[in-house]
């Protein structure tokens, strides 16, 4: 229903949307059946009625296009279309139905199309279709050219007012999916990064935190992936599970509707998700380390507050360029950053500051002034703010594999803030003399890892204060002055 949705004015509040389920949750007949509304009912706005109630009409020109990797791919959707018309509905719209195209008209002769296409972007150009729908968006990459279908296909829609229908299983972080992109999309749109919205995400998944080997346990997770499919085996999804022949991560995948890291993540989605804690929040007087990692208008800046009592990371900042056209002249505003260092220090206790020197090395200068009194420990020998990542290779690899060990047996805590997420699941493993450190998939990517490099500072920073033997220490007390008397 939510996907029909609209505001005061007729217009949908959705424009695009993604389902995200496991398999055999029956994404294919539910996509038959939003193509064949979409193709012959009254799924426009028309007008409010005296009552006040709306009144639906059908597209103006109705133009439904199926697509997938290949077309045997989309037989998942149209062999169900078969079964959808009764003689009634052939009648009135004289459906004229065939393998991969199917033609009728409304009653007052307009002509309608659905179709299922080829994946190739050059076949798909000039189309003015009413509504799309993807199949499978996470097997659409770049190395298949799915990519440049999707923004094809997305193109066309959009000259014509036309909307966008996507079912996927979860993804694997790093391959670039359209599933994947399209995750980002709507995660920075709830971090509220995007200046327009209208991406509707649906997924039903499975609560990350269980023993995979416990099959009462790993049995309650795929049934509450699988939530109200009846239809669903699972007796028989649990023997695929333990059968040898597909993977841990597939079955976390496939079968719990959990988002899993390609070989070169550095950090596992379900471990990560498994630190969640529902309603977390930093409190004024909170005692916290810092972390600042920061960039110009390429990357990312993000200030981290790590708390020292319960070890939960939250970023308390994060600039980060616009997608779309704002991003060609996007700078991070240092000055902005300044002033929430400044705020930071006015309702926190922060115990150790560690900020990445590069781009901000005059800020640093002055922080180290204006906040040493009151930090615990220094950052480097030559400042008590300053911390240069790329001359600390040591401890930034070691204090890494420490981090990552700590997300694993979750003693970390996170309230499942969606930019610091997206910035953890993007870090890959970099390896070098030292162990295993992190960088992003490649020095132009697009996904960011700058809040996971100011938590890491923020993790290095407690982890001074434990080896100063300062951890547990009162904080300390500055001196301020008081008004006494009324003077």
């Amino acid at each position: 229903m939510r996907l029909y949705e609209i505001d005061e004015h007729g217009k949908f509040i959705w424009n695009q949307m993604v389902l995200q389920l496991a398999k055999g949750t029956g994404k294919g007949p539910f996509f038959a059946t939003l193509a064949a509304i979409e193709f012959l009912g009254p799924v426009r706005f028309d007008r409010f009625d005296e009552d006040g109630k709306v009144v639906g009409k059908p597209a103006d020109e109705s133009w439904v296009q199926l697509f997938a990797t290949n077309i045997d791919q989309v037989k998942n959707v149209t062999l169900t279309l078969h079964s959808l018309f009764n003689d009634h509905a052939k009648e009135k719209y004289q459906i004229d139905p065939g393998q991969e195209r199917y033609h009728a008209y409304q009653p007052d002769g307009r002509f309608c199309l659905l179709e299922a296409k080829t994946a190739s972007f050059r076949s798909a150009e000039g189309a003015r279709p009413s509504a799309l729908f993807a199949d499978e968006t996470w097997h659409w990459n770049e190395s298949n050219g799915m990519v440049n279908v999707f923004n094809t296909i997305t193109a066309n829609a959009a000259k014509v007012g036309g909307r966008l229908f996507c079912a996927t299983n979860a993804y694997v972080v790093g391959e670039e999916s359209v599933a994947e992109r399209m995750h980002v999309a709507w995660q920075r749109q709830q971090d509220g990064r995007q200046k327009r919205t209208g991406l509707y995400y649906d997924a039903i998944s499975a609560d990350p935190d269980f023993d995979i080997e416990d099959e009462a346990a790993l049995r309650a997770a795929v049934t509450a992936a699988y939530d109200d499919c009846f239809w669903a085996d699972i007796d028989t999804i649990i023997d695929q599970c333990y059968s040898g022949v597909i993977t841990h991560d597939e079955v976390l995948r496939k079968y719990c509707n959990l988002v899993t890291a390609a070989g070169d993540a550095l950090i596992d989605p379900v471990s990560y998700e498994a630190c969640f804690v529902e309603g977390l929040e930093l409190k004024r007087g909170d005692r916290i380390t810092l972390g600042l990692d920061g960039g110009v208008s390429d990357d990312a800046t993000c200030l981290v507050a790590l708390r020292l009592r319960d070890s939960f990371i939250h970023p308390i900042a994060l600039w980060e360029a616009p997608d779309g056209p704002e991003a060609k002249n996007w700078k991070v505003d240092h000055d902005a950053v300044s002033d929430m260092v400044d705020w930071a220090f006015a309702n926190y206790k922060v115990e150790a500051f560690f900020s990445d020197v590069a781009f901000l090395e005059s800020y640093v200068d002055k922080w180290s002034e204006e906040y040493g009194p009151r930090l615990a420990v220094k950052a480097s020998g030559k400042s008590t703010c300053g911390y240069d990542m790329r001359g600390n290779q040591a401890t930034i690899t070691t204090s890494n594999m420490a981090l990552v060990g700590a997300i694993e047996n979750q003693r970390i805590k996170h309230n499942g803030h969606f930019g610091l997420s997206r910035h953890f699941k993007n870090a890959k493993k970099r390896n070098n003399k030292y162990g295993t450190s992190f960088g992003k998939a490649s020095r132009d990517s697009q996904y960011k890892v700058d809040a996971y490099a100011a938590s890491l500072l923020a993790y290095i920073a407690r982890n001074k204060l434990i080896e100063a033997g300062k951890l547990n220490q009162a904080p300390k007390r500055i001196a301020q002055m008081t008004t006494v008397g009324g003077f």
